[in-house]
């Protein structure tokens, strides 16, 4: 008989350590779920007052246009590149780290798809207006079963990017996000294969090798060469 009581009390007590370790347990889950929101919300408050900045800076852009000050409104054009670029990175992490809420994704991305789209549509004023020397490309993508070198082409694009900086503007679309916008653009391109590239203005489906897209994108730069323009100068010489 004293060995049952005995044992009764390892199994109670043992079952309040359990159930002490089972509220312990959903307590953190909950402080960190909390904490994760949190910093889900933030990141989406910086997105937006990001997407606010890009905003203003074209705005500022079409002002010293019509003001035809073409050193202010090379160097906002330039800073607002560069500022798109970062929006861009700071899209993708924050899809890495708010898989509970790609709700909010969506609108995130929305937001900068637009954005693109505005900036894309000011590129042309600038270069009428102060003979800025860029290229343009649009690049379009689709998932891995309708494109299967989209991985390839990103890479190439963004290799170039890198090296050619605000000189070259790549604005990036997928063409299955829910997008009036985008609807228009692949419309007005007669784009039906992925990856497909409009390179200032000249369209190019499937996958376009770093040597194709140089030979459409060096004879721009008159008044700034680059590295990789005179290197494929000297391949086409030979």
């Amino acid at each position: 008989m004293v060995k049952r009581k005995i044992s009764k009390g390892k199994y109670f007590f043992a079952f309040l350590i359990t159930l002490t370790i089972f509220f312990l347990g959903l307590l953190l889950g909950l402080v960190i779920e909390s904490k994760r929101i949190q910093f889900i919300e933030l990141q989406d408050q910086k997105q937006k007052l990001d997407f606010h900045s890009l905003q203003l800076q074209y705005q500022f852009i079409n002002l010293f246009g019509e003001e035809k000050n073409c050193e202010a409104l090379q160097k906002t054009f330039t800073e607002s590149s560069k500022n798109l670029e970062v929006a861009r990175n700071k899209l993708e992490a924050y899809l890495q780290d708010s898989n509970l809420n790609k709700k909010e994704y969506s609108l995130l991305k929305r937001e900068y798809t637009l954005a693109q789209i505005e900036f894309w549509l000011l590129t042309k004023k600038t270069k009428d207006i102060c003979g800025i020397e860029h290229s343009v490309i649009l690049y379009f993508y689709s998932d891995d079963e309708q494109c299967p070198r989209c991985d390839d082409q990103a890479y190439v694009l963004t290799y170039l990017k890198n090296k050619f900086g605000s000189q070259l503007l790549n604005f990036v679309f997928d063409s299955q996000f829910q997008e009036p916008l985008i609807d228009m653009l692949k419309s007005i391109y007669e784009i039906d294969q992925y990856p497909t590239l409009i390179i200032n203005g000249k369209k190019f489906s499937g996958f376009i090798s770093k040597e194709k897209i140089l030979q459409e994108i060096c004879p721009i730069y008159q008044k700034t060469k680059n590295d990789l323009c005179v290197e494929q100068k000297i391949v086409t010489l030979t």
